[in-house]
């Protein structure tokens, strides 16, 4: 089975359709997935965090646009996009623990449930380096 490698440096709107749209291409070939939240990435998925308006946008001004197109074409919150992909393929969630301490979370339940461990981030790399493919969002 191939795999795919994604760092999730950023928490931001765009970024997590991004991941969990990439994901769901992975999914759909049949492919494992790990997903490392960096810095942005784990305050994204902090249960404080999620679904409160901390939300962090790229392009703050585009905001009701983006929502709207969202709306529109019935496009999922990512979380939940995410949610229904475990539940169809191979999809890991991994924080990284320095960032999560950066932002004050030291346990998966610091987290929203997508979330499978904390990890150092030798993980990753190691990860990356055996990755069929590999990226940085």
């Amino acid at each position: 089975m191939s795999k795919v490698v994604i760092g999730l440096a950023s928490g931001s709107i765009e970024k997590l359709i991004v991941a969990s749209t990439v994901i769901g291409g992975a999914v759909a070939l049949d492919m494992e997935v790990d997903v490392y939240l960096l810095l942005g990435g784990a305050r994204a998925f902090r249960k404080d965090v999620v679904g409160s308006d901390q939300a962090v946008y790229d392009y703050p001004q585009l905001r009701s646009a983006m929502e709207d197109g969202l709306r529109r074409n019935s496009i999922p919150d990512p979380f939940d996009m995410l949610r229904n992909l475990r539940k169809d393929g191979q999809v890991r969630i991994h924080v990284c623990a320095t960032a999560g301490k950066i932002w004050g979370a030291r346990e998966t339940s610091d987290f929203v449930d997508l979330v499978d461990d904390i990890v150092g981030i030798g993980e990753y790399v190691i990860k990356s380096g055996e990755a069929d493919v590999a990226q940085v969002l």
